[in-house]
């Protein structure tokens, strides 16, 4: 009778243990889809996040065929939108979690901490805007927001090319990312030396 008992109490187990494994295995998977769409997403705000910043310095450079009122018009406009998109790229990227991503965990976790710098770096830029009443930028700050354009199309490209895993994007981004951000050399180093 006791090993009966034992015996059904065993099978109840391994079942049990094997849904909980099927159930397990599948939030993994529903997380990895996620992720990957979430991806998608930040591609395509990305590239009007672009589109927008390229009209911001355009505008800039064009700024003798405008009056002053009008140019400040035309920039406050555009920086509109890519501080929004900016942000709403940050709210995806907060969704996203690296630690499922399995063997591409670090480009995951890096190209997440490589774009919320790209948007600590534009809010940043706000500020500095938001205080001085203008859109007066040093050359310095317009590379870096032409990397910024760069970044961002680069993800849209891999995306839209369908690549298999367009997280490996962020390999082609470290000379952009370190205009945008000047401690991103030793990000790098730390995450070689771990």
């Amino acid at each position: 009778m006791k090993g009966r008992l034992l015996i059904v109490l065993l099978a109840i187990s391994i079942m049990f243990n094997f849904m909980f494994y099927i159930e397990h295995k599948h939030e993994i998977n529903q997380k990895r889809e996620h992720n990957e769409r979430d991806l998608e997403t930040i591609s395509t705000i990305g590239e009007n996040l672009a589109t927008r910043l390229d009209q911001f310095l355009n505008d800039m450079n064009g700024s003798e065929d405008h009056d002053q009122e009008e140019l400040h018009l035309l920039l406050t406009d555009s920086w509109r939108v890519v501080l929004g998109e900016s942000v709403n790229t940050r709210d995806y990227l907060a969704r996203i979690s690296p630690h499922h991503m399995e063997s591409l965990e670090s480009k995951w976790s890096l190209l997440q901490l490589s774009l919320f710098r790209t948007s600590d770096f534009l809010r940043h830029l706000n500020t500095k805007f938001l205080e001085q009443g203008t859109y007066d930028i040093t050359d310095e700050e317009i590379e870096q927001l032409k990397a910024v354009v760069e970044v961002y199309r680069k993800i849209y490209e891999e995306v839209e090319s369908e690549s298999v895993n367009p997280v490996l994007v962020i390999d082609e981004l470290t000379e952009p990312m370190m205009l945008i951000d000047p401690s991103y050399a030793l990000v790098l180093d730390r995450l070689e030396q771990n």
